[in-house]
């Protein structure tokens, strides 16, 4: 079930820590979140490459009840954690693609920081993401979907919007499509702004829990 608001909670490990880190997240670090947030369920995923864990949970709690109430991650093997609560936008799907909220084993998270206080900015950068971007990316087979948020009380100088791109196959992001979307003057346009440099990820879904 999607929810109105998500919690996208990043833990990059020590790569040695591996096995005992994973039990630990799914065993007791997830759960001790399901219950204290008023969650919906929560889609874990992981990066072998990048030794990075993300779970998003999903909740219909607002965000401003979510912000700053959740237990923080203790643990050993922890090198960096990354949380941020962020209310839903909007989404666009492809047709004929069945449900790839729950079906896509890849999930593409795009992060980008856009000043607060360039308006104009942000109203530019929205009307190409869901206006122009996603058209294209949302063409190929393998790009069923994407999700986006903004981000509640960002960090200064940080992170304000999420795309959440679920995906069939990592041949999406090697394909024409991609690169359709990326060569348009648009694009070129936003590129010459210094905010717009995004953090770009690749998981694979590993777990899916509901709250009780």
């Amino acid at each position: 079930m999607q929810g109105q608001t998500i919690v996208y909670d990043a833990i990059t490990v020590k790569r040695e820590g591996g096995f005992a880190f994973d039990v630990w997240h799914q065993n007791h670090y997830v759960p001790s979140l399901l219950a204290a947030g008023q969650m919906l369920n929560v889609q874990c995923y992981g990066s072998p490459l990048r030794a990075t864990y993300v779970a998003v949970f999903e909740s219909n709690a607002g965000a401003a009840a979510l912000h700053g109430k959740l237990p923080a991650p203790v643990h050993e093997s922890i090198v960096t954690s990354e949380r941020h609560v962020a209310t839903f936008m909007n989404q666009q799907q492809a047709p004929n693609t069945g449900n790839p909220f729950a079906d896509a084993p890849i999930l593409y998270p795009v992060l980008f920081g856009v000043p607060p206080d360039d308006r104009e900015g942000e109203k530019d950068f929205n009307a190409w993401y869901d206006e122009e971007h996603l058209g294209i990316l949302l063409k190929s087979p393998h790009w069923p979907m994407c999700r986006r948020f903004k981000i509640h009380a960002p960090a200064a100088g940080g992170w304000t919007h999420i795309a959440l791109h679920y995906l069939n196959d990592l041949r999406a992001l090697e394909s024409p499509e991609r690169d359709e979307a990326r060569a348009t003057p648009w694009r070129a346009r936003l590129a010459q702004q210094a905010w717009f440099k995004g953090d770009y990820r690749v998981l694979h879904k590993f777990g899916v829990r509901r709250s009780k």
